[in-house]
């Protein structure tokens, strides 16, 4: 039985601008997977699905000076979108080749790190640089063929937005409606994410905590400080700025993360079981992003995958100390022509060094480098 249509599912790749906070270098495998894409005989879906941009770590630069404003214009949007594009200008150039094929989608799922993409400005720019108007789609979710895709954020308490409401008015300007943790990643975070850009990448948090006692001290430093000025000082000092708007239910949630040292990312396969129960028969292959775990949990008639991320992460052995490279893993579909599908979670081959955890906390920077040049890709710094 031949293939009708064959669909992709990425995750989180985060593509940044090149400097310290971008966490993506694997543009040659990615570029080489797409383009592969690109020479199939049938039709291709190929789904980004959310965080595929970091806009929200991604600098803003005007007159060679870098900040990360709060006030997300469409025109900060696209300055931020020609800095990703001219950093990882090889991955645009293969999906441009895999879009100028009629046949093929690309949708670009909206996650928390790419709010931007709800910016009609920034949907016309990207299509502009893809070269083509037709088939490229931003969406909040994918639904076709009985396969369902959506990024994940809106089941992170943290992290989801208001869909009704995805822009503030902020001096006669729209700007992007994005959650209060944003706005304190905004202010209070990347200078420490610059300041330690490789322990960032380290996974699980709790094995980089106990071995790196200076961030997590940072970390609660800056957290307690945001958190007593959201609540004291800046409701007052920025009364009719609706970016400094605390949501009150945030406070015990803040509180129990701060207790617990635990500043990941929520578990969401349970908050979507909860929350789509009776919409999990009409579909047979659930993706999800947002967490940076693999995941397979399979049912008699469906099944739910985290695929896991594309950008640089890194186990920690806790006993080696070494930091072992994640892989790349993509989901595939292929509908055949009785419209039955075949999923598969395939590892994409990416060969990468280990590193040792005490090199890396004398020198960030330098292993930055190191590992971008295992793969080709040049950072600016």
């Amino acid at each position: 039985m031949s293939i009708k249509k064959e669909i992709i599912v990425i995750g989180d790749t985060e593509m940044g601008g090149g400097t310290l906070t971008d966490d993506f270098i694997s543009d040659k495998a990615l570029s080489e997977f797409i383009l592969k894409l690109s020479n199939q005989e049938h039709a291709v879906d190929l789904i980004l699905n959310g965080d595929t941009f970091d806009f929200l770590k991604c600098p803003y630069i005007e007159n060679n000076i870098s900040s990360y404003p709060r006030h997300v214009t469409s025109e900060i949007s696209l300055a931020k979108l020609r800095l990703i594009y001219t950093a990882h200008e090889k991955v645009f150039a293969a999906l441009k080749i895999f879009a100028a094929k009629n046949q093929n989608r690309v949708y670009f799922i909206v996650g928390n790190h790419d709010p931007d993409l709800v910016h009609k400005e920034v949907q016309i720019g990207l299509r502009s640089i893809l070269g083509s108007e037709h088939n490229i789609f931003f969406p909040f979710y994918y639904r076709n063929h009985g396969v369902y895709a959506e990024h994940g954020h809106q089941y992170d308490f943290l992290n989801k937005v208001n869909l009704k409401y995805l822009f503030l008015n902020y001096k006669g300007k729209p700007i992007l409606n994005i959650p209060w943790v944003s706005f304190g990643v905004i202010s209070k975070f990347l200078p420490l994410k610059e300041e330690f850009p490789f322990s960032e990448r380290v996974v699980p948090r709790p094995a980089l905590f106990s071995h790196n006692k200076s961030v997590i001290k940072a970390l609660n430093i800056r957290g307690v400080e945001y958190l007593l000025k959201s609540f004291v000082y800046y409701p007052i000092r920025y009364f009719y700025d609706p970016t400094y708007t605390l949501p009150r239910q945030l406070l015990k949630e803040f509180y129990r993360r701060f207790k617990a040292a635990d500043w990941d990312i929520d578990e969401i396969v349970d908050n979507f079981k909860k929350k789509r129960k009776k919409f999990l028969s009409r579909n047979k292959v659930y993706v999800l992003g947002h967490i940076h775990k693999k995941h397979i949990e399979e049912k008699s008639n469906s099944v739910i995958i985290h695929s896991d991320t594309w950008r640089d992460e890194y186990f920690l052995d806790a006993k080696t100390r070494e930091l072992i490279p994640k892989s790349k893993k993509y989901v595939q579909v292929l509908v055949l022509d009785d419209n039955s599908i075949k999923w598969d979670l395939i590892t994409y081959p990416v060969q990468r060094k280990t590193f040792h955890f005490d090199d890396i906390i004398r020198d960030e920077k330098l292993h930055l480098q190191l590992a971008a040049a295992e793969e080709g890709f040049n950072f600016k710094i």
